[in-house]
């Protein structure tokens, strides 16, 4: 894992476990205050503001030192990201692995010429695993260009919420107030476009709320993060018990991240699909992958999240819409939101 506290592939490591199989972690310790459910052998340790230059000697030392010590490793490995992928392949390169692309991480890297090589060397890795799981389609249209054939080994297996939720008690909903409505962000708050929103939401309509669920990163600064009487942070919580519990005080679920990163606009975000099981309409950034799928099943809004007259303009839309946003999303069965047996679609083949 290139971070061990990853909710996503943490998940993924407890499907293994439940269909009866044996699952051993490695990974990489982002200093977050996060912690893994799972009994984790901790490879390096960095803080998240560190930048990917300088991880790369702490990601050689702990994946070389990992499978020096391991002279014997038969099993099947599973690689989580370019970051990890990249220095394992090369100090493991003939074992079956899985490799799980949830971002793009060379779309972070500002060096034109060093991105187009990690992407040649994303795809050579793509094309030797024994499966690569990719949780947008978006990913596909990035590497291979939308509509064009992909490699049969590819899985696109997008971050569903886990079945688990279907097991907590859901809560009754407030009925919609145009007048009073309540905006929210639910998750890591770690990026200056979602404070944005909530910042011109605030002072352009005091009679609407925005609320903050979720851990601040430390790569937001207290000055970026937005204040007033109707901004609220919550703090912390627990996915999927507290989900039921928030959504039911939620009007709309606002995933505006930032278009900055190349990697947003590609990404499908798994607020999608918790906006398509809680029946909340879902806000998202102009110009992304999310924003044409957002759109195509009419399930939400688009905007720029720094444009301040788009920003009043799209929430007096959601004033004027609203319940038809609601109807397209009743209108989709709930169980498309839900993760379905994963495991099995990722070893099939393999004995």
């Amino acid at each position: 894992m290139n971070s061990i506290s990853d909710p996503h592939l943490n998940k993924r490591i407890l499907e293994f476990r439940k269909k009866g199989h044996e699952v051993k972690v490695y990974g990489f310790d982002r200093c977050n205050g996060n912690v893994s459910d799972n009994d984790v052998e901790v490879l390096g340790v960095f803080p998240n503001t560190m930048s990917y230059a300088k991880r790369i000697h702490i990601y050689l030392k702990g994946i070389k030192g990992l499978f020096d010590s391991l002279p014997d490793n038969r099993g099947l490995w599973y690689y989580q990201g370019l970051d990890v992928a990249m220095f394992a392949t090369a100090f493991n390169p003939n074992k079956k692995y899985v490799y799980e692309e949830c971002d793009l991480v060379h779309a972070y890297v500002g060096n034109a010429f060093v991105c187009h090589c990690l992407e040649w060397l994303d795809k050579r890795i793509i094309r030797h695993s024994f499966k690569t799981v990719v949780t947008s389609e978006g990913f596909l249209d990035y590497h291979y260009g939308c509509g064009s054939p992909c490699p049969e080994n590819i899985l696109l297996i997008p971050n569903k919420l886990s079945v688990d939720v279907t097991h907590v008690e859901e809560k009754e909903c407030f009925k919609f107030n145009s007048s009073h409505i309540r905006f929210a962000f639910v998750g890591g708050i770690r990026y200056k476009s979602l404070a944005s929103v909530a910042r011109l939401i605030s002072k352009n309509f005091p009679y609407h709320e925005f609320h903050f669920y979720g851990f601040v990163s430390p790569v937001m600064r207290q000055e970026d993060l937005p204040s007033g009487k109707n901004v609220f942070y919550h703090g912390r919580f627990k996915s999927p018990d507290d989900l039921p519990r928030i959504y039911s005080n939620v009007d709309l679920v606002v995933s505006t991240y930032d278009l900055s990163s190349l990697n947003v606009r590609y990404a499908e975000p798994n607020k999608l699909y918790e906006a398509i099981y809680f029946r909340c309409p879902i806000l998202v950034s102009r110009g992304t992958f999310l924003e044409k799928k957002v759109l195509r099943m009419g399930i939400g809004y688009s905007v720029n999240p720094y444009d301040e007259q788009d920003v009043v303009k799209m929430v007096k839309e959601v004033e004027r819409d609203y319940e038809r946003k609601k109807e397209a999303l009743s209108r989709i069965g709930r169980e498309e939101a839900l993760d379905g047996d994963n495991v099995d679609l990722i070893i099939k083949g393999l004995i």
